[in-house]
């Protein structure tokens, strides 16, 4: 039998081939793996900020609604029987200015109706209602329910259930009660709060549904129509942030962003949780693109590598030894470029394309960098933001035990600038902050801005309460300085909450300690340094 045997040529263009096409599987799973698992985790990211940012907003606005009511009760007018006129113009600009503001009124110490907007539910007794009866010592704020009473009292365009939040404050005089005044809020206010939200995302977030679940049973408040009103038991409601892909009720995968209202100063919320959602299909489209990229451009590169080794096989053994260790050292991780060969035009051509290869991948996972950069920092001053503070708390309470100390710091007169310079100047003042910030601290503390005036410290703790106590009086003084911005001399305070915490101990618990902290100073009159106490927590 004769035997067959591979020309030297074809058996070294054969394995050129083979040794780049390797090459591009390798870098391709290696860097694409990566990129991938990155955006992602970006993408998740993105969406447990917006879930975090509207519970935000709603906590807020809720807040800023009881502030507005606790004003209104403590004016003259609303608490004399006398002036039922000048009460009835009060509440009735407040509903104008406000028409969040359902229907307002103002009830005797009976649970009568003495006043209210429009005259609606006058002379009527509402004793039995939640509104009236949960606030006959302190305020109330009742959860999303149905119209009772108001249901065919008030007008109604969309033809949808009524639905309501109560908010009631007592009526004192001398300490003595005098009545409530009460307030039905509607539920539109949550639906175009998620118009507006929506509005002004980035306009590449497709394809997303928002949902508001309330407290009892995870129902849904806010959200498709198919759910409304549906109990939603998911693993994703049972945390307090984050993400995670998940399969909802219709059998569809979900890139899922959630979080936990918590309240707002004084108001403490009443335990809403905001999910976002999006078809996986969507959310991760970039990144199969990103995948198939990858693997088209390399196995591209792969055949125009092997067509060159075919046609110059007999002048490549030289060139492919060192061409093949430097894809070892690649494959091992081991920074290096593709040698380059300019003795043979040929081989020149081949270690070009090998080197226009490696540039492409890691270009590829260099712009990923950036992008990861930009989502962890604070586009402003450029400390970290707070989703860089979660995966800095995360990898420490991963790895070490020692302990840590944090100031929460807060602007005192922050506003006023603003108020009064333009937000130009007031963004140029919080650069300022910044500057100063980093100039001050040690390298190994980290800085955060956690948004509007607020910044954030954490560091291993060295030093002894006193002499932290001292490090933060001297932060304050330094931040206190007059700022020189466009001509002008600007002076504001610093007010600081102070904890300390060790790991394991949950993050979020810390970071509440630290605003608990920062709320004292503040009362206690601003521009100081005020430790927590970890047994409030408790």
């Amino acid at each position: 039998m004769k035997q067959v045997s591979i020309r030297f040529g074809t058996l070294v263009a054969l394995s050129i081939a083979l040794l780049v096409f390797i090459l591009t599987l390798v870098l391709t799973y290696t860097i694409g793996s990566r990129s991938t698992r990155d955006i992602e985790n970006e993408a998740g990211a993105s969406l447990a900020a917006s879930a975090y940012q509207l519970a935000d907003k709603m906590d807020y606005s809720m807040w800023a609604r009881k502030a507005e009511v606790d004003l209104l009760a403590n004016l003259p007018a609303l608490q004399d029987e006398q002036e039922k006129d000048s009460a009835r113009q009060l509440i009735d600009r407040l509903q104008e200015t406000i028409p969040t503001f359902s229907w307002i009124g103002v009830t005797d110490e009976r649970g009568n109706v003495v006043v209210a907007t429009d005259g609606i539910l006058e002379g009527a007794s509402i004793a039995e209602r939640p509104v009236f009866m949960n606030a006959q010592e302190t305020s109330f704020i009742g959860d999303v329910h149905d119209a009772i009473l108001l249901a065919k009292l008030l007008p109604n365009p969309s033809g949808e259930p009524l639905q309501f939040v109560d908010i009631s404050i007592p009526l004192k005089v001398d300490g003595r009660f005098k009545g409530v005044i009460a307030t039905h809020l509607s539920w539109e206010w949550a639906k175009e709060m998620e118009r507006n939200f929506r509005s002004s995302i980035r306009s590449d977030m497709k394809d997303l549904d928002f949902l508001i679940l309330s407290a009892r049973e995870d129902t849904v408040l806010l959200g498709p129509d198919d759910l409304i009103g549906e109990p939603l038991n998911l693993a994703s409601s049972e945390t307090t942030s984050g993400w995670q892909v998940v399969t909802w009720p219709d059998g569809k995968e979900y890139l899922t962003g959630y979080a936990k209202s918590d309240g707002y100063a004084d108001y403490e919320g009443l335990g809403w949780k905001v999910l976002v959602r999006q078809p996986t299909t969507v959310a991760f489209a970039s990144s199969n693109q990103l995948q198939r990229y990858i693997l088209v451009t390399g196995l591209t590169a792969s055949v125009l590598t092997a067509v060159l080794g075919w046609l110059l096989s007999r002048l490549l053994t030289r060139p492919l030894k060192e061409m093949t260790e430097a894809a070892h050292k690649l494959r091992e991780g081991i920074s290096t470029e593709i040698p380059r060969h300019t003795g043979i035009y040929e081989v020149n051509i081949l270690s070009l394309a090998l080197r226009a290869l490696v540039r492409s991948l890691t270009r590829t996972e260099t712009e990923r960098d950036a992008l990861e950069s930009l989502a962890l920092h604070d586009p402003l001053t450029g400390l970290a933001n707070r989703a860089s503070l979660v995966r800095h708390l995360d990898q420490i309470s991963s790895g070490k035990t020692v302990p840590y100390v944090i100031f929460y710091l807060d602007l005192d007169g922050f506003k006023q600038v603003n108020d009064r310079y333009g937000h130009h100047t007031g963004d140029l003042l919080l650069t300022e902050v910044a500057d100063r910030l980093r100039d001050q601290i040690p390298s190994d503390c980290f800085v955060a801005r956690l948004g509007g005036d607020e910044f954030l410290l954490l560091a291993e703790r060295h030093d002894s309460e006193e002499e932290l106590n001292r490090s933060g009086e001297r932060l304050i003084q330094i931040l206190s300085a007059p700022y020189r911005i466009n001509g002008e001399d600007l002076t504001i305070g610093v007010s600081i909450g102070a904890a300390f915490w060790t790991p394991p101990d949950q993050p979020e618990k810390l970071i509440r300690e630290a605003d608990a902290a920062l709320y004292l100073s503040k009362a206690a009159g601003k521009n100081r340094i005020t430790f927590a106490k970890r047994q409030v927590f408790s």
